[in-house]
C-alpha cells in the first residue's frame, strides 16, 4: 500500500527561517490532532533539523508526514535541490553540521533519495 493512502498532512514551505518554526507547530498540531504522541518530541525535532538543512540549499520545500504504522511517524522534505546531504562529521567544536547526527540519533532509520526535482530527505519514529 502506498504511504499516502494512510494518514498523512503535506505543507509547503517558504525557504525562510520562519519555515522551521512552523514546521514544528504544524508536526504538533497533527500528531495531536491524530491522537499520536511524538515521543519526547523526536518527530518536531527531526522535522526542525531536515526544514533547516532545506531551507539552507533550496527554493522550494515541502513537508509530508504520514503514519506508516501503529507505533510509527514518518516526516519527509522534498526539496529542490539535487544535493544529497553532507555525511556527518565529528567535529564537535564546529557551530554547526550536527543537525543530521540529530537526525540518526533520533530517528528509527532515515535517509534521502532523488527526485526528478530535487531530493526528499526522510526518517521514521517511534509514536505512542
Amino acid at each position: 500500500m502506498d504511504h499516502l493512502q494512510r494518514p498523512h498532512f503535506v505543507l509547503a514551505l517558504a525557504p525562510a527561517e520562519v519555515a522551521v518554526r512552523a514546521a514544528r507547530d504544524t508536526v504538533r498540531a497533527v500528531m495531536e490532532r491524530w491522537d499520536r504522541e511524538d515521543v519526547n518530541g523526536d518527530l518536531e525535532l527531526i522535522t526542525s533539523e531536515l526544514v533547516t538543512n532545506a531551507i539552507r540549499y533550496a527554493k522550494a520545500i515541502t513537508v509530508v508526514l504520514s503514519l506508516p504504522d501503529a507505533t510509527t511517524a514518518m516526516v519527509e522534505v522534498w526539496d529542490d535541490n539535487p544535493d544529497v546531504p553532507a555525511a556527518p562529521t565529528m567535529d564537535l567544536q564546529a557551530e554547526s553540521g550536527r543537525g543530521l547526527m540529530l537526525v540518526g540519533a533520533l530517528s528509527r532509520s532515515w535517509g534521502c533519495r532523488p527526485t526528478g526535482a530535487g531530493k526528499v530527505t526522510w526518517a521514521r519514529t517511534h509514536t505512542n
